[in-house]
Formats: structure tokens, C-alpha cells, sequence
């Protein structure tokens, strides 16, 4: 670490075989692998026992002003709003947006197997080609007893899944 500046390698990297586009447009994630450099694949050793994994990626394609955006509208509402005048202006935090002071990202993917240095996976959320920062496995103690959500978010999600006509897994 360099006074505020912190120093980060990727140990991998993903692949998904898609666009870009697809992949933001997809609303329950795509299938794809994380791809771990060589030198870091023992780290993987037992990973194959766990149904879920995190990983925690650089949004490498977040120019210099989209780390500034402190609000948004939520863009998974945009494509599902009746209006989107509609869709509640919120503090950056509150979001998934990669659009951030710090374009890191946090996604939890089922595992579906585990080919050497590859890890096959269902559910990203990640373009192809995006540096993997690091992966930890899915445990109970990531799972919190009660969840709540703000109204906004309870509303905006009950249209959604009117539309989608399922029953919605956030």
C-alpha cells in the first residue's frame, strides 16, 4: 500500500463467451468460468465442495468519470418499469452499479464443477475478460436470519416480478 493508494493483483481472469451486452441484459446471470492463473490453482485444492462460490472482481471498464456517480437509478428496474420517471434516484451504495468510486464486484455464482485451474460456473454477472481479484467460498455465516429491504426497492421489485411472472430469488 502506497499512502491511499492500494496495489492489486488478479489472480484470474473470467470467460463467458458472450457480449457484453448479454450479460447486462441478463437478468439471472449467465454461464461461464474463472479461469485462475497457474500459479495460484492450488489454492483452489476442496473448492469443489461447495455448491456456492464469491468472487470478487475489478470492473476494469469503469472509465475515470463513472467512479465519480454517487446516484443512480437502478438499471435492472429501467427494463421493467411501467415509467421509467418512476424508478427512485438512490445513493450509488445502495446499488449493484459498477458505476462507483471503487469498481469492485461482489458476485455469488453456483459452482458447477471444478476442472483443474478452471472453475465452471452458472449465474455471472461478469464480462468476459474481467480480472478475478479473488474467490471465497459460500457459508452459512453469509447468510443473514432476517433480510429487509426499503420500500422503494420492495415496490420496484414486486413490478418486476409481475413481468417476469416468477418469483424473484432477491
Amino acid at each position: 500500500m502506497r499512502g491511499n493508494e492500494m496495489v492489486l493483483s488478479p489472480i484470474g481472469i473470467v470467460r463467458t463467451g458472450y457480449a457484453d451486452s448479454d450479460v447486462s441484459e441478463s437478468f439471472d446471470g449467465v454461464r461461464g468460468r474463472i479461469e485462475i492463473f497457474e500459479e495460484y490453482s492450488e489454492g483452489l485444492e476442496g473448492i469443489e465442495g461447495f455448491s456456492h462460490i464469491i468472487v470478487i472482481a475489478f470492473l476494469d471498464r469503469v472509465k475515470a468519470d463513472e467512479r465519480k456517480v454517487l446516484k443512480v437509478k437502478p438499471k435492472w428496474l429501467a427494463k421493467y418499469a411501467d415509467d421509467p420517471k418512476n424508478i427512485p434516484e438512490v445513493g450509488v451504495f445502495n446499488t449493484r452499479s459498477p458505476h462507483r468510486p471503487n469498481p469492485i464486484a461482489l458476485s455469488v455464482v453456483r459452482l458447477v464443477r471444478r476442472d483443474r485451474n478452471v472453475l465452471q460456473v452458472e449465474g455471472l454477472d461478469l464480462f468476459d475478460g474481467t480480472p478475478v481479484l479473488d474467490i471465497k467460498p459460500y457459508v452459512p455465516q453469509d447468510q443473514s436470519g432476517e433480510v429487509r429491504f426499503p420500500p422503494w426497492f420492495n415496490e420496484m421489485r414486486e413490478k418486476v416480478r409481475k413481468v417476469k411472472g416468477k418469483e424473484l430469488t432477491f
